[in-house]
C-alpha cells in the first residue's frame, strides 16, 4: 500500500510543471530553468497568500524586545506588523528595525507588543493552504511560461475551490464570532444546546 504523506515543496513544483505537460523531477536541484521558475513562482505566490494574514500566521500582542542600542530588530520572516489601535505609537519596518514614525527615530524607550503577520516556509503551511498556493502558482506558471490561456482557464475553477477550502480552514480554526473583538478574543459564551441535553 502506498504511504500517503503531507505535501512537500518538491511535490508542489511537480504539480506546477505538470500543468504544461512536463515530466516530474526527483529533486529541485536539476538546473532545469522551468523547475527553477516553478519554484520561484511557488515562493512568490506563497508570500502573496500569506501576506493576507490568516489564523495560522497571525499573532496579536507579540513581544519584541530592545537591544543595547534601544533598537527593536525585526526578523526577516515578518511580512507586516501593526501597533494596537489604542496605542499612540506608530511604527513601521525599515532596514529590519522598528522605526518610530511619531518621533522619527529607531530608538525606543520601551519594549513593544505588536500584531504580526509571519511568513512561513511552504512545508509549514496547513495542507489546505499548500493546495491553494500550489494550484494558484500552477496557473501563474502556465500563463508566464508558455502563455497558455487554455491551461489557465482549466485551472481557474480548481483555484476557486482551493481558495474556498483555505477560507473554510481559516474559519474553523479561527472560531470567529460577532461577539469577539478585533483580536478574536471572546468573553461571551453563547448558549450550547448539548449542555442542556447532558443534564437528562
Amino acid at each position: 500500500m502506498a504511504i500517503v504523506s503531507k505535501a512537500t515543496k518538491l511535490a508542489a513544483v511537480n504539480t506546477i510543471i505538470s500543468n504544461i505537460g512536463q515530466a516530474p523531477v526527483t529533486t529541485l536541484e536539476t538546473g532545469n530553468p522551468l523547475v527553477e521558475m516553478a519554484e520561484q513562482i511557488l515562493n512568490e505566490i506563497s508570500r502573496s497568500v500569506q501576506s493576507e494574514g490568516w489564523v495560522f500566521n497571525t499573532e496579536f500582542h507579540y513581544p519584541f524586545g530592545r537591544d543595547g542600542n534601544k533598537f527593536i530588530r525585526i526578523p526577516e520572516n515578518v511580512l507586516a506588523l501593526d501597533t494596537a489601535r489604542t496605542s499612540t505609537k506608530r511604527a513601521t519596518i525599515r532596514n529590519y528595525r522598528l522605526y518610530d514614525k511619531v518621533n522619527h527615530t529607531y530608538e525606543w524607550d520601551d519594549d513593544m507588543e505588536l500584531d504580526v503577520i509571519w511568513l512561513w516556509p511552504f512545508e509549514e503551511l496547513p495542507e489546505a493552504f499548500k493546495n491553494y498556493v500550489t494550484i494558484r502558482a500552477a496557473n501563474v506558471f502556465a500563463g508566464r511560461s508558455i502563455g497558455s490561456t487554455e491551461a489557465v482557464k482549466f485551472g481557474e475553477r480548481e483555484e476557486i475551490f482551493a481558495r474556498s477550502s483555505a477560507i473554510e480552514h481559516d474559519t474553523q480554526q479561527g472560531d470567529y464570532t460577532i461577539f469577539a473583538d478585533k483580536n478574536n478574543d471572546q468573553s461571551y459564551q453563547s448558549y450550547l444546546p448539548f449542555n442542556a441535553i447532558r443534564r437528562y
